[in-house]
């Protein structure tokens, strides 16, 4: 069939190498030459009882684990896990004064997308919990902002809150 003959083909495509001439000037196509790829790849196809996989014949990395283990950082000791301690310590009081929910949400919202929210996982779940509690079970909603109302909204469904749809007015 058609598909054996398409399945069992080489795909090759061309890669764009470096300039032939040492001219300078604009680039166009005759400055470049084509040359067939150092890789190709053959598709999946079912032989009797064998099956012949894709290879790509990749090149093993560079990167082997006692080259990663080898690497080292000027920014480890006891200078700098002080420093983390202490931001990590002016966070937590950040998130614990903050004087409107809004700037509670804000804070959280800024931690997440930062991508340092792990390290505060409990306050803020403390926090969403508290909001949760207070606005959608006992139903004392007081603020009219659409801002901070999404933003809640978001916050409490990413972490698993069911929040309803609805806003009552």
């Amino acid at each position: 069939m058609a598909l054996t003959h398409f399945a069992s083909s080489f795909y090759t495509l061309p890669t764009l190498a470096f300039p032939t001439g040492a001219s300078v000037g604009p680039v166009s196509s005759k400055n470049y030459r084509y040359l067939p790829p150092k890789v190709r790849c053959m598709v999946a196809t079912e032989a009797a009882d064998q099956i012949v996989r894709r290879s790509a014949n990749y090149q093993s990395s560079t990167w082997d684990y006692d080259f990663v283990q080898s690497l080292t950082s000027k920014y480890k000791g006891e200078p700098y896990t002080a420093r983390n301690r202490n931001l990590k310590a002016e966070i937590r009081m950040r998130l614990a004064n903050a004087s409107k929910p809004l700037d509670q949400l804000e804070l959280i919202d800024n931690l997440q997308r930062l991508g340092l929210s792990y390290h505060f996982g409990d306050e803020i779940e403390s926090i969403l919990k508290s909001l949760f509690d207070e606005n959608h079970i006992q139903n004392t909603k007081t603020a009219n902002d659409l801002y901070a109302t999404a933003l809640e909204f978001r916050l409490l469904r990413q972490q698993g809150y069911k929040v309803p749809q609805v806003i009552a007015t």
